[in-house]
């Protein structure tokens, strides 16, 4: 049985590629977050004419209350439900860690991948997941045992 799988991550991590199609390529169903339904989701900003990479109160406020980004939202919602496993690839932000938080609480599995290359900071509450790992092999062949 192959798994269906939510990778959590951030705009900025160069590996998300290539760790959205490694697990393709073994067989796993992905939400790749940056093409859901194979578009290129980058645009939501500028379609929401944000031009800048911080807002205040009030602006998130109107962001957050527009059909577009309501639309977007439910789509990540749809797919973290319909998931079996998450995958939070470090390094990422506060939207990566509450999505692996949102699907913990669904009772999903949930495993953060950190590379031995990045430098990340000290998190104890990590250990709320199901495993940390530092190499990809080792997170495939857990998710190749889960199948078992």
């Amino acid at each position: 049985m192959k798994r269906t799988i939510y990778v959590a991550s951030s705009w900025n991590n160069p590996q998300h590629p290539s760790v959205v199609q490694e697990l393709r390529h073994r067989g796993h169903e992905v939400y790749d977050f940056r093409h859901p339904r194979g578009r290129d989701d980058r645009s939501v900003w500028k379609e929401l004419h944000i031009k800048k990479e911080t807002v205040y109160g009030e602006e998130m406020i109107d962001l957050l209350d527009t059909p577009l980004a309501r639309a977007r939202f439910q789509e990540h919602l749809e797919a973290m439900r319909e998931s079996d496993v998450c995958i939070l690839l470090l390094p990422c932000g506060r939207s990566a860690h509450i999505e692996a938080g949102y699907m913990k609480g669904l009772g999903k599995t949930v495993y953060v991948l950190g590379s031995v290359f990045d430098e990340l900071k000290p998190e104890l509450m990590y250990l709320t997941f199901d495993a940390f790992f530092s190499l990809y092999e080792p997170l495939f062949d857990a998710l190749e045992d889960d199948d078992d």
